[in-house]
């Protein structure tokens, strides 16, 4: 049972810049971004089918997962 994650912007670098990857289902949003080496923090939104939900969310089999990150600016 697998989710598709696809990160947006500058967290592409954490996947090899890949547009898409697969996850196992079972797992909390939180344990597949910090399994990507990817800090938790610099994600910004979470979109599950296009629902925003927390990192705390639990991925379900077929899930479509976005991932946006933190915009700095000055």
């Amino acid at each position: 049972m697998t989710a598709t994650v696809r990160p947006y912007g500058i967290l592409k670098e954490y996947i090899n810049h890949q547009n898409e990857t697969q996850v196992a289902a079972g797992q909390t949003i939180r344990q597949a971004i910090q399994s990507f080496r990817m800090p938790p923090e610099v994600v910004a939104l979470v979109l599950v089918n296009d629902e925003q939900q927390d990192k705390d969310y639990i991925i379900q089999d077929g899930d479509y997962i976005k991932l946006l990150a933190v915009i700095g600016g000055g």
